[in-house]
């Protein structure tokens, strides 16, 4: 995990093998460090995330839930 934060802005790069989730506190901030990707790397964007590493990820009301219900039910 990478995070910058600087004044108001918050940007956290997630990353498992070759998959980012990028989080960012506005579209501004999101938009910028997606640029700074792209100058530097081939970068795919997927759009909002619903799933990483078995993980599944719900965002609403500017909140973010992660679940395991598939790892859960397996060891259950």
């Amino acid at each position: 995990m990478y995070i910058c934060h600087d004044g108001d802005a918050l940007e956290i790069i997630m990353v498992w093998i070759d998959d980012l989730l990028l989080f960012a506190t506005n579209n501004k901030v999101m938009r910028h460090l997606g640029d700074d990707l792209k100058s530097i790397f081939d970068v795919t964007v997927l759009g909002e995330p619903t799933k990483i590493v078995g993980i599944e990820i719900t965002c609403y009301n500017n909140s973010v839930t992660i679940s395991q219900p598939l790892y859960i039910d397996s060891i259950l």
